[in-house]
């Protein structure tokens, strides 16, 4: 019975790589649209600061 162990094993690590990549690829997706959100936010105040009669 130690066939089976070493195909669990690879199972396991298989796993936890993939579990690895989607973290990453999420933590990538979280912080591009965060960045995408804070330069939308800064656009209309510098639009607002190069028009005082506003």
């Amino acid at each position: 019975m130690t066939f089976p162990t070493p195909i669990l094993v690879s199972a396991f690590v298989l796993a936890g790589a993939a579990l690895l990549t989607l973290r990453s690829a999420a933590f990538a997706a979280t912080r591009r649209s965060m960045v995408k959100v804070r330069s939308n936010r800064r656009r209309p105040a510098s639009s607002v600061k190069s028009n005082p009669g506003l």
